[in-house]
């Protein structure tokens, strides 16, 4: 990865990535002694934001100069709604609440928030400025999966097959795909693009943070 525009992203980025390792919420998640109400609101938040991040991945798909990247990006968009929201159905089930339950589920300030940030470079930015807003969705989690994935809990088992989910092969496949698009991206932006592209990869990097820490405190709208 020496050299391309993703390491430089990630370096860029590097203070905020290791406040995510650091935080308690996966530290406790990985120990298996988060309080299964927390993780509950994070799955319900992740619900509700997964089916907004697909409908940024499809206005990727618009921006897409061929049919290679456009494909790619359907799939993707696919991906988040039947693959990533199915484990989350899953886990509402067995918690016995609905699918219109599920569906009614109010964003929290902070997914509101990125989902807005995410919505707005999706509508008006360049193609290589929505790929680095939402890289850091995919790269984190992946990066999460796998570290958390040694020694993972074996209980809960929910914390464990969320661990297996995003260290899976099927989950890095398009991690991968994406960290390859930012690079060849990169390659073509100007100087401008890429400042604001970088500028970019680091706010969604400081939302992927808030996040968990918003799950953390099980935040809700003060008014």
């Amino acid at each position: 990865m020496a050299n391309k525009f993703s390491a430089e992203l990630r370096k860029a980025s590097a203070r905020i990535w290791r406040a995510i390792d650091n935080h308690p919420f996966l530290r406790e998640l990985h120990a298996g002694t988060l309080p299964m109400e927390r993780f509950s609101y994070f799955i319900l938040q992740d619900y509700v934001y997964l089916l907004d991040f697909a409908q940024v991945l499809c206005l990727g798909g618009a921006k897409s100069p061929d049919l290679a990247t456009l494909e790619l990006f359907c799939r993707h968009a696919l991906g988040a709604v039947e693959v990533e929201r199915s484990f989350h159905a899953s886990f509402g089930k067995t918690h016995g609440w609905s699918q219109q339950e599920l569906d009614k589920v109010a964003k929290g300030p902070t997914t509101q928030a990125y989902i807005d940030h995410l919505q707005s470079v999706a509508r008006g930015g360049t193609l290589g400025e929505l790929v680095a807003a939402v890289l850091p969705c995919y790269w984190i989690y992946g990066e999460v999966g796998k570290r958390l994935y040694r020694n993972r809990p074996r209980k809960p088992k929910v914390y464990r097959e969320w661990i297996e989910t995003y260290a899976s092969e099927p989950f890095w496949g398009p991690v991968r795909e994406q960290v390859q698009l930012m690079d060849k991206l990169g390659v073509g932006a100007s100087s401008n693009e890429k400042k604001r592209m970088r500028e970019l990869f680091i706010t969604s990097s400081r939302y992927e943070f808030m996040f968990w820490h918003q799950a953390y405190r099980s935040e809700s709208w003060p008014v």
